[in-house]
């Protein structure tokens, strides 16, 4: 597994690159953003380590950048100790978020876990496309389509929709949800799954306030729902109760 570790401390990134090629990974260096670009594009990581406050730009705005070139899961290691960093850090693209000081236990576990999704990402490639009524989920290039019209996913966007669009119709409950997204749970999870639900509504559904392809479950989880003339005969609140019910 390659690694890129991208931080302004010389000697925690030494300490890192050292102790991570005892055990087995192939280490890649970079104190700026301008040389983690170099660094991203030549070595091609599997994932990347990344502390948004280098210098010279966003850290987390070049990572989307350089995903469009070679697509690569993306660790936050951070002293940031603010909720909403952390928050804002996934909801940019982040894979996964650690505060520092950590121990290398807890960073290895973190490493551990994204290998595992990387790997599940790369057998489901061959059918990233999915189609669920009008909408066609394209998790290989993070974008969804509604009727032929194209919107940009992040790539905790475009994990989520995929994941709905692969149970369409049934019950996507939390715990699946952030289990599949982030490997793990915490008391936060709600939250982030709330704020990455209305961000994907905002971009697929003709009223964001009157959802009618992703349905909340009141107590259990979210549906991405097949919309057809059968469907059209029924409204939110009997699709919902009727998916409640199934979950039962």
């Amino acid at each position: 597994m390659k690694l890129l570790i991208v931080d302004a401390d010389r000697d925690l990134v030494e300490m890192l690159k050292s102790w991570l090629k005892t055990l087995g990974y192939e280490v890649y260096r970079a104190y700026t953003g301008e040389r983690a670009k170099i660094e991203w594009e030549e070595q091609e990581p599997d994932l990347v380590l990344l502390d948004p406050n280098v210098k010279d730009g966003d850290a987390l705005a070049m990572c989307r950048e350089m995903r469009h070139k070679h697509d690569a899961l993306v660790l936050v290691v951070t002293e940031g100790k603010d909720v909403q960093d952390e928050v804002r850090c996934l909801e940019s693209g982040a894979d996964d978020y650690l505060r520092k000081p950590f121990f290398p236990s807890q960073l290895l576990a973190r490493i551990h876990a994204l290998g595992r999704r990387g790997r599940s990402t790369l057998a489901q490639r061959p059918s990233s496309i999915i189609s669920v009524g009008p909408l066609r989920v394209d998790s290989l290039h993070n974008e969804v389509s509604v009727y032929g019209k194209v919107s940009r996913l992040t790539p905790t966007e475009s994990k989520l929709l995929h994941l709905l669009a692969v149970n369409a119709n049934n019950v996507c409950t939390a715990g699946q949800i952030v289990s599949h997204i982030w490997g793990f749970g915490n008391e936060g999870d709600s939250g982030l799954i709330k704020a990455h639900i209305r961000h994907l509504r905002q971009k697929i559904e003709p009223d964001a306030g009157k959802p009618c392809y992703i349905l909340t479950v009141p107590g259990v989880g979210y549906s991405l729902v097949r919309q057809s003339s059968e469907d059209d005969k029924y409204t939110t609140k009997e699709l919902t109760r009727t998916l409640q019910a199934a979950s039962m």
